[in-house]
């Protein structure tokens, strides 16, 4: 199955790390992105919203270079101007194949900069709550969507979970890809692929200690 790991230092094993600088939690992270990286998944999206644009860039660097085989893609994930400075003083060979943004990041990005992008060849994806967000994707050229969250999740407690429903009308609106995401196990995974997902992401279940659940969602076909 396409499984995409979105990654979260705070969730790492050792929970105190999430309180360190960037530089005492970096060594173990880029160790537990390894790990993960060995699980086969399709792709990881380098979600690590607190860290400045250099510390992001950095981090970035050191997972391309130590972390990740080239059967997974690494997503950037917003941090859009060192993502143009990266651009800038980069071979293109180096540039990320896409990019992720969050909703308040791609609001704060001029249509024409996403229109450079995709001329540069840098595939993105948006977040998807609801139709009109969907519309709004599709309307910035989103090449792909996650849509969440389908499934209760401890990351969204007292949150309605947006259910099968919601990502089979979403899936059968457009024609780009459409990523479940939310409260995603080995137990629920088939019936988003049913709906019309092209593949489902995941985020506390990739950054277990325990990476078999992760290899078992993986190994679903």
């Amino acid at each position: 199955m396409k499984v995409i790991c979105i990654t979260n230092h705070e969730l790492l094993p050792d929970g105190r790390l999430g309180e360190m600088s960037y530089r005492s939690w970096k060594k173990a992270y880029v160790e537990e992105i390894k790990r993960i990286d060995c699980c086969g998944p399709a792709a990881v999206i380098v979600r690590e919203k607190l860290l400045s644009g250099i510390e992001y860039t950095d981090l970035y660097q050191a997972l391309s270079r130590d972390s990740i085989t080239e059967q997974t893609e690494l997503i950037w994930h917003d941090h859009y101007e060192a993502l143009r400075l990266f651009m800038r003083f980069h071979r293109r060979s180096e540039w990320p194949a896409s990019v992720f943004f969050s909703g308040r990041e791609a609001g704060a990005i001029p249509d024409a900069d996403l229109r450079e992008l995709k001329r540069d060849g840098i595939r993105f994806g948006l977040p998807c709550h609801s139709m009109i967000e969907l519309k709004d994707a599709l309307c910035a050229g989103a090449d792909f969507i996650t849509a969440s969250h389908i499934f209760n999740t401890a990351c969204k407690i007292g949150k309605r979970p947006k259910g099968l429903d919601f990502l089979r009308e979403v899936s059968s609106a457009v024609t780009i890809p459409v990523i479940a995401l939310g409260g995603i196990d080995v137990s629920n995974a088939a019936s988003c692929i049913e709906a019309g997902a092209a593949g489902v992401a995941v985020m506390s279940l990739a950054m277990r200690e325990d990476k078999a659940a992760l290899r078992d969602l993986i190994a679903l076909k």
